[in-house]
């Protein structure tokens, strides 16, 4: 498995979930459409953080476990959205609270497993 394309994506994807929603909440109160602002700006951050991730940051290898750690946690929240869109029964459960609780999880477990075998992920 190619774990730097895994990890670049997975950055990318926090970075841009992150950057939208801090700059659409900050904005929330002042501008009536700041997903408009959040949005492009989440997605500059994203593309910024995974070639960063892709180029310099993955050469190192004490960064890899941080790096698949912040990467699962994307995913995990993207999963998360998903399953809460698609399956009805879902959407009571999954709470934006629960949602980043359990991607957090995801991100601590994913960087557990990482830095105990280092050698695995090249």
């Amino acid at each position: 498995m190619n774990w730097r394309l895994v990890a670049t994506l997975g950055v990318g994807v926090t970075a841009f979930l992150l950057a939208a929603a801090g700059v659409t909440g900050l904005l929330a109160a002042s501008i009536e459409f700041s997903a408009l602002v959040g949005l492009p700006v989440g997605i500059l951050v994203g593309a910024a953080s995974a070639a960063a991730t892709w180029l310099r940051l993955w050469k190192n290898p004490g960064a890899r476990p941080a790096l698949l750690g912040v990467a699962a946690a994307g995913y995990a929240v993207v999963a998360l959205a998903a399953a809460s869109y698609a399956i009805s029964s879902v959407r009571g459960v999954v709470s934006v609270e629960r949602a980043l609780a359990v991607a957090l999880l995801v991100g601590v477990v994913a960087f557990a497993l990482a830095r105990r075998r280092p050698d695995r992920f090249d």
